[in-house]
């Protein structure tokens, strides 16, 4: 490692603009954050304003400076990330055409995918793409700029999502990588190229995407009047960088088969790494920063589900129910919670056929108490993901461990149960900018300061707690999982 040798890292967030100066082993040294917002005008919008981004990304490098006592001469790369899927255009003088950018949570685009899902084979779309048909993917956004403002389409040179739309106002030139190359669905995972008949499907030129670079890669030089305007070092290479989601999963240790990543806050994504997508309708995927896959599912109330048991509790109990008291309450019941099963599909499912599903307790008896329906939901939550993780198995990933982040890792009562159910090893850590960190790699990585993730990915500032599978639990959780499993099926398409 070369001394004195740090990374400018930028993440462009759906709620705050952060930057952060990473050293070449990830350490954090210094970050800043300044807040926006979403807005919605309509139902199922939900868009910003790109030149907002930049304004704000400005502000937050020189925050960052003015704040820090780190020698910017130190500063030997760039690196960005951020919310990803989110087309910003831009036209042949750099100006942004699209003053507001649908982001990756706007779903203004359903009727678009209704209308391919009906003229098309989705399974056989999946075979090029690796992926279902949802609004969240850029393509179809895109689609519905064409459709809805034709003028702003044909003007626009470039489409760009978030992180690639601020590298392109730092360097000039319009990139991006496979990470959200991989979430256009207009990308072949059998070439990891764009497919122009996916162009077809979906009406779009191809010419307006931009061309894919290694995430590592250096795309161009930092600008010299975007250099003064920041008062750092004139000529810094900056990476093409990911998806903010990809990139944190290399800041928190994804980096091989094997691991996987459990991240619950209010929902919870379950993510492993595969040399190829998966192909199923649970299932979406996207390129890792480094190499292979990233299939992963997502349980939209998979920590809500915690804060409703114990909204509900509280509703009849005089708002005196706090997170510790309601665990205390779980701890007492035994596994099973004498038949009681949550089905902890609140706000429905990402999957096509259960998109509108409800949440549901089954088995309910005159013996059954709030410390059982305190059980059952963070049973119901923990077999849920088993279920998943079944799924994964069958499709030939291994797993032998699973990184846990985000607010329910205070639940180590929940994380007992998901290992119990699993029967693999659950590390919990607490690291708040993983993403940042992942970019401070990445970078490191891509201009040769690191010759590898493996040896840097574990920061030993940070404390992690690992814990482990009850063996004489696994008989019981498995009967348990059978019967939530063969209650999915049965539920499946029932809210249609």
């Amino acid at each position: 490692m070369r001394p004195f040798t740090n990374i400018l890292a930028i993440d462009i967030g759906t709620q705050s603009i952060r930057a952060g100066i990473i050293n070449t082993h990830g350490k954090i040294l210094a970050v800043s954050q300044l807040q926006q917002d979403v807005f919605s005008p309509f139902p199922n919008w939900a868009q910003q304003k790109p030149k907002i981004w930049w304004d704000l990304t400005k502000k937050v490098i020189s925050n960052l400076i003015n704040e820090s006592e780190i020698d910017v001469d130190t500063i030997k790369g760039i690196s960005t990330c951020g919310q990803m899927h989110g087309p910003v255009g831009i036209d042949d003088n750099g100006e942004i055409t699209t003053e507001w950018t649908q982001i990756w949570m706007d779903k203004r685009c359903e009727d678009i995918c209704n209308t391919v899902r009906k003229n098309f084979d989705e399974l056989k779309l999946s075979k090029i793409t690796g992926n279902p048909i949802t609004t969240g993917w850029s393509g179809f956004k895109i689609k519905w700029i064409k459709e809805n403002q034709p003028e702003i389409y044909h003007n626009t040179k470039w489409f760009l999502v978030p992180k690639d739309f601020i590298n392109y106002q730092l360097t000039g030139v319009a990139g991006t990588d496979p990470s959200e190359a991989s979430g256009t669905y207009l990308y072949d995972f059998n070439t990891d190229k764009y497919s122009n008949y996916m162009a077809d499907v979906l009406d779009i030129d191809l010419d307006k995407i931009p061309p894919i670079h290694r995430s590592y890669d250096i795309i161009g030089k930092i600008r010299t009047e975007i250099s003064k305007e920041l008062r750092i070092p004139d000529d810094i290479p900056v990476i093409a960088g990911g998806g903010d989601f990809i990139v944190s999963l290399l800041g928190i240790g994804l980096i091989m088969e094997g691991t996987a990543v459990d991240m619950t806050g209010t929902s919870t994504l379950f993510v492993v790494q595969k040399d190829n997508p998966i192909i199923n309708p649970s299932v979406q995927n996207l390129r890792h920063v480094i190499k292979g896959w990233i299939p992963f599912t997502m349980l939209d109330t998979g920590g809500l589900s915690m804060k409703w048991c114990k909204d509900f509790l509280n509703s009849v109990n005089s708002g005196k129910i706090s997170y510790e008291h309601m665990i205390k309450m779980a701890e007492k019941i035994s596994v099973g919670s004498e038949g009681l099963i949550f089905y902890p599909y609140l706000l429905g499912e990402r999957r096509q056929e259960n998109v509108t599903a409800k949440g549901c307790f089954f088995g309910l008896t005159l013996n059954h108490k709030a410390g059982h329906v305190a059980r059952s939901v963070m049973e119901g939550v923990g077999l849920a993901l088993g279920k998943d993780i079944q799924t994964f198995k069958k499709m030939g990933v291994d797993i032998h461990q699973v990184f846990c982040v985000g607010g329910a890792t205070r639940n180590k009562l929940l994380y007992q149960i998901k290992a119990d159910i699993s029967q693999i090893p659950q590390i919990l850590t607490e690291e708040p900018e993983a993403s940042l960190r992942g970019c401070g790699l990445l970078a490191a990585y891509g201009l040769g300061f690191i010759k590898n993730f493996k040896d840097n990915i574990v920061d030993s500032d940070k404390n992690y707690s690992i814990i482990q599978p009850d063996k004489t639990k696994e008989i019981e959780y498995n009967k348990l999982q059978l019967k939530f499993n063969r209650m999915y099926d049965l539920l499946l398409g029932y809210w249609k």
